[in-house]
């Protein structure tokens, strides 16, 4: 049990730091994060959807997609991928709706 508890700790502190990184637009130190996070936890999907956010944030909206679907996929409940998904996909929309970091907010 002690060694599901930690992971879940450094998995929860990657997911936070990433989270943090993406909101003070830090590339490289958000990248990182979300790949320890990815790696400590690969079947979540707060990975995925922060790894739509950076790849949205850097332009490239079909991997941002991807990673939108990989979390939706991952867990349709996931709320935070579906409305990063309608916004990338829908035209326009990024005026209208914000991205959803998942439940860490600032």
């Amino acid at each position: 049990m002690d060694k599901i508890e930690i992971n879940s700790n450094k998995f929860n502190n990657y997911i936070k730091a990433a989270t943090i990184e993406l909101h003070n637009y830090k590339s490289e130190e958000s990248y990182k994060a979300i790949i320890k996070a990815l790696i400590e936890n690969p079947n979540a999907p707060e990975p995925h959807n922060l790894l739509g956010i950076w790849n949205e944030l850097k332009g490239n909206y079909d991997l941002a997609r991807k990673h939108y679907r990989a979390a939706y996929a991952l867990d349709p409940t996931y709320k935070p991928a579906s409305g990063n998904l309608e916004r990338v996909c829908t035209i326009f929309a990024s005026k209208r709706i914000p991205f959803d970091f998942g439940k860490e907010t600032l």
